[in-house]
């Protein structure tokens, strides 16, 4: 079984995908290769380094490609302080996979694997393009159908999805998601993953969701019963000020990578003081929005 993984990553986000794909490795079943796709935007050669070492010293059958990827043609795209352009990279899988990649896995670089993800790879599309996991709140779903114009209030997270690359392809999707993305404009407040809602209405099915856990906002969370953590929104668990759950979980995997130890600077707690307050200095890109109502 040879499994085709995409993940896109920026130079903030390495240690996320190191855990990302390491996780992956630990847990996939015998007999199956995994192949990574890595969508890379300002990765230092350092980092790339290091995470062809994650995957080669994982001890797993694996492969690990790097792409690199123009993000200025989404500059006119909407961006925020916490999702940059490098989210949008993902649309352009049609472009980066090989030809002779039929179906592939999307992973978001702040997530934990602790489950066999052939399980995942074998799911039933149903003859659609994207399975995901979908949107658990009603009055959240229908904010999204309302804010997107959409026909029905279904909603997915794109955080992990299986999709179909020969559909996708043959769809077009990519070029309708940027379109999407285009005509939403300033709506676009969860960017890639609105347009890809946008784009795939109608066309993908609902994934159980322990394939994409919300660490923040689930207290019921339980190692055991979850597939795939995911640590939306800030701060992420590489930061010196986070203190959510599943931080030490994070760093159980982070040190099988080349990564082994890395801990975030924080000494006398002053890390934690100076991450929070760089989170709180306004986004000026969002501020020239709200105040001119420009991008």
């Amino acid at each position: 079984m040879h499994i085709h993984i995409l993940l896109a990553v920026d130079a903030r986000q390495v240690l996320g995908c190191a855990v990302s794909m390491r996780s992956v490795l630990e847990h996939v079943r015998p007999g199956a290769e995994v192949h990574f796709h890595l969508m890379t935007d300002g990765v230092p050669d350092r980092d790339r380094a290091a995470l062809r070492e994650t995957v080669a010293g994982s001890g797993r059958p694996a492969t690990l490609a790097l792409y690199d990827v123009d993000v200025s043609r989404f500059e006119h795209l909407m961006r925020s302080k916490l999702i940059s352009h490098t989210a949008y990279a993902r649309l352009l899988l049609d472009e980066v996979l090989p030809p002779d990649v039929e179906r592939c896995i999307y992973l978001d670089c702040d997530m934990v694997v602790v489950r066999d993800i052939a399980e995942a790879w074998t799911f039933d599309l149903r003859g659609m393009t994207l399975a995901a996991v979908e949107d658990g709140k009603e009055v959240d779903a229908r904010a999204h159908q309302e804010r997107l114009g959409l026909a029905a209030p279904r909603y997915f997270n794109s955080g992990f999805a299986v999709i179909d690359v020969t559909r996708w392809r043959a769809r077009g999707v990519s070029a309708s998601a940027i379109t999407h993305a285009e005509r939403v404009g300033d709506r676009l407040v969860l960017h890639d993953q609105d347009a890809m809602n946008c784009a795939l209405e109608g066309d993908w099915v609902p994934l159980p969701n322990e394939w994409n856990a919300h660490v923040p906002f689930t207290e019921w969370l339980r190692e055991d019963s979850e597939a795939v953590f995911h640590y939306t929104s800030a701060p992420k668990p590489w930061s010196a000020d986070y203190d959510r759950r599943f931080g030490a979980l994070f760093y159980r995997y982070l040190d099988l990578t080349a990564y082994a130890g890395h801990r975030p600077w924080n000494p006398l707690g002053l890390g934690a003081i100076v991450a929070r307050a760089r989170r709180r200095i306004p986004y000026l890109p969002t501020v020239v929005r709200v105040l001119f109502g420009g991008r």
